[in-house]
This record gives structure tokens, C-alpha cells and sequence, in this order.
């Protein structure tokens, strides 16, 4: 992978529907040969899929949080519960839309959900909270998301 492969995976990350004519006037390619680096990205499995950008206020889930998850090293009577297993339950809450694992940080887990009511929330909260070999969870509610645009990553770094 070189830097025009990463450029046009970065501007994709931003905007999914982008043609390939548009992508290849910014990363300064032929139309043919940002199509072709796309599908080569997409068979090794670099792209996995593609993701709409969504105005969540407009939708029936305005609510968006990052659930802070901090895992049990040992559960008495049960042992170390595999966090697979943990990440399982959690990945079956259709609330939840990602699930990050997290290394030296206060947290060892950050899930990314969205819920139509603040009651819903706490609703979840309880849910996660029981899942054994989860120690303790915390929320923050999410005030305001920003999507850079496509051009902003050649601005600042080329």
C-alpha cells in the first residue's frame, strides 16, 4: 500500500459515495486506476464495506454515547471470564454500533451506541452493567459530532 492507496482509503472513511471520478481529482490519478486501486483494496480486504453518514438528530435515535467499560480480572467462584465472550453479549445489544478494545487507558473498553431516549441509556446501562465479567460502566453522552470533509486531510497534511 503506498500513499495514494491510503489517501483514497482516507477520503472512502469520509465519504463513502464518493465517485471515482471525484477521488481521482483529488488524489491526482486517472479515473481508471482509482478504480482499479479501490477494487484491489477491496479484495485484499482492506475495504471491508461502506458507511452512509448519517444526521442522527433527524432520525428516531438522536442519542448517541460512549459507554466506558472496565473488565473484571478475576470473577470469584467463576474465574477470568474470555473477553470474547464479553464482547459477544455486547455486539447482540443492536443499540451498540462498535465495540473498542483499549490498551494503558483508564478504560479497557469503549462501545459507541445510539438510542432514541436518555431513558433508553439507562436502560442499557443496567443491561451492560450485568454482564458478568464486566467490573463497572459509565457513559458519556455524546453533545456534537463533526465529519471532516474529504479535503481537509489533503489540507493539512500534504
Amino acid at each position: 500500500m503506498d500513499e495514494k492507496d491510503d489517501a483514497i482509503i482516507r477520503l472512502l472513511e469520509r465519504r463513502a459515495g464518493a465517485s471515482n471520478r471525484s477521488l481521482s481529482k483529488i488524489v491526482g490519478l486517472p479515473i481508471s486506476t482509482t478504480h482499479r486501486r479501490i477494487k484491489k483494496l477491496e479484495k485484499q480486504g482492506v475495504i471491508t464495506g461502506y458507511k452512509a453518514l448519517i444526521n442522527y438528530e433527524k432520525t428516531n435515535r438522536p442519542i448517541g454515547a460512549f459507554i466506558m467499560i472496565n473488565l473484571g480480572e478475576h470473577i470469584p467462584g467463576v474465574g477470568h471470564i474470555p473477553k470474547n465472550k464479553i464482547f459477544d453479549v455486547l455486539s447482540k445489544f443492536e443499540e451498540i454500533e462498535e465495540i473498542i478494545e483499549l490498551q494503558a487507558a483508564t478504560y479497557d473498553v469503549v462501545a459507541k451506541a445510539r438510542l432514541p431516549t436518555l431513558k433508553k441509556l439507562s436502560s442499557l446501562m443496567e443491561k451492560v452493567r450485568s454482564i458478568e465479567g464486566i467490573e463497572e460502566a459509565s457513559a458519556a453522552i455524546i453533545i456534537e459530532e463533526t465529519v471532516l470533509p474529504p479535503s481537509n486531510y489533503f489540507r493539512n497534511s500534504h
